[in-house]
């Protein structure tokens, strides 16, 4: 199996969601695109996100807006067990 050309979206929108029941929007330090076109999550987001991570499953619920995508080279047997 090859996977290649992976690339994720909206971590602006995850970190704004992350800090909502805190109301803490004010600390959201994390840099929209860099020259490269990867966020730069500040150290207040980055420490956030790893403590919620931390908690449980419950409070990392943040993660779900990170979107993936990439592109997958396998075997159809794989692709069989995939979708189900």
């Amino acid at each position: 199996m090859k996977v290649k050309n992976i690339e994720t979206f909206n971590w602006t929108a995850a970190m704004r969601g992350m800090r909502n029941p805190m109301n803490s929007w004010p600390k959201n330090d994390t840099e929209m695109m860099t020259l490269s076109g990867k966020p730069v999550l500040g150290p207040n987001d980055l420490d956030l996100a790893k403590r919620l991570c931390a908690a449980g499953s419950e409070h990392r619920k943040w993660m779900r807006q990170v979107f993936v995508s990439m592109d997958i080279t396998a075997p159809m047997y794989w692709w069989s067990e995939m979708d189900t």
